[in-house]
């Protein structure tokens, strides 16, 4: 009898269950699939929480190229710095499900580390000031460069190629890679089945 009561159970759960399956777009090459059950996590909650996937929204950088360390790139600059912050403050792991707070806060460790980079590149450009040695208790203290003596064209080389590229890579292995296990566990602990399709060639 218990039997037969926990198989009518499993088919009204079955009944009951609504499968969804949603294609968002993660970047410009990239758009994920997903197939989830609503009465465990709402689609609001699944389109957001794909901003911090690994191809997401808040994964990738919105900051431009500033490479020829041009004045007339300022006010773009600036706005792009604003995007950038916009991000940052959004990266708060109370809006997204408790399971991200891992994955969450790499991103905005990430993105606010890229913040400072284009807040160290635009103070340059404004001011010819050497970009700091130091960021948040990380010690740049071998991607020093010195400005003052240098030509514009050399001193632009040195701060958007040299120093941007060493503490680029400091900071990336400080941080590490992608926390592709905690999205993982995410994923599992909602049902959340996602493929992830490449949009270049469509």
């Amino acid at each position: 009898m218990l039997r037969l009561f926990l198989i009518v159970f499993a088919l009204c759960l079955q009944l009951t269950a609504k499968q969804i399956t949603l294609r968002i777009p993660l970047d410009s090459e990239h758009i994920a699939v997903v197939t989830f059950d609503d009465a465990r996590i709402s689609a609001t909650d699944v389109e957001r929480s794909l901003r911090v996937a690994e191809y997401g929204l808040y994964a990738t950088t919105v900051l431009g190229y500033v490479g020829h360390c041009d004045a007339n790139d300022i006010p773009k600059m600036e706005k792009d710095i604003e995007k950038a912050q916009q991000i940052v403050d959004e990266l708060n792991p109370s809006k997204f499900p408790p399971e991200l707070s891992g994955v969450v806060m790499y991103l905005k460790d990430l993105q606010s580390f890229w913040l400072w980079q284009a807040q160290q590149e635009l103070e340059f450009l404004k001011s010819g000031r050497s970009p700091d040695t130091e960021y948040k208790g990380t010690d740049f203290a071998q991607c020093q460069v010195h400005v003052e003596t240098l030509n514009k064209s050399q001193a632009c080389h040195q701060v958007v190629f040299n120093w941007n590229n060493c503490v680029l890579h400091t900071m990336e292995k400080q941080l590490g890679g992608y926390p592709k296990d905690k999205w993982t566990a995410f994923l599992d602990v909602y049902g959340i089945l996602e493929r992830v399709e490449q949009t270049i060639g469509d």
